[in-house]
């Protein structure tokens, strides 16, 4: 599986970039929480075609194994994403079910995932236990605010970009190949 890395660790950057777009929504919705239904709804609409491009090209070009979790997530992400550029000023009872189930969704399938790799498992689950939370909190309260709803989206923005910025550069470290231990003994050398 170490073999993997390099090829992996060579995109570090697509976990920065998509890292550092999800700090700069978080910070958007937080100093601006009472920003308009339409502009959350465009923001988490981009957002979630990213995503679903990441999860599609994971599904084509990943491991075997997860293909079909890849696939489907990025499907529910396409449509999740589509639904919410089209309609973002419909109502907010549409983002908010968008919203929530989205997240109940993606929050299960990275719960599944966590157990797959022993690196970095606990912010796996914490990640997918988050998410899960911030779906069924939002789905339980379907009058909820627009400003609770852009708190809950920047939280879970925040702790997503956070969370991708130090995979990131966790694998911009192992992109040569060698282990963190071993390239640091070389570089000392």
């Amino acid at each position: 599986m170490f073999s993997d890395v390099p090829q992996i660790a060579r995109n570090w950057w697509m976990f920065a970039l998509l890292g550092l777009i999800c700090v700069a929504t978080g910070i958007a919705a937080i100093v601006w929480p009472d920003i308009t239904l339409l502009a959350i709804g465009i923001i988490f609409g981009i957002y979630l075609l990213v995503a679903a491009i990441f999860e599609i090209l994971d599904a084509i070009f990943g491991p075997p194994g997860g293909r079909a979790i890849s696939a489907i997530l990025g499907i529910i992400a396409l449509i999740a994403g589509i639904i919410c550029i089209r309609r973002p000023g419909d109502s907010l009872l549409a983002i908010v079910l968008v919203v929530g189930i989205y997240l109940i969704a993606e929050g299960v399938i990275r719960l599944v995932r966590a157990f797959d790799v022993r690196d970095g498992r606990g912010w796996a689950i914490g990640l997918a236990a988050l998410d899960i939370v911030v779906g069924i909190v939002i789905l339980s309260w379907p009058g909820i605010g627009l400003v609770t709803l852009a708190v809950f989206f920047a939280l879970t923005m925040l702790f997503r970009g956070v969370v991708a910025i130090v995979i990131g550069f966790k694998l911009r470290s192992l992109r040569h190949g060698e282990p963190p231990s071993v390239h640091t003994a070389t570089m000392a050398t």
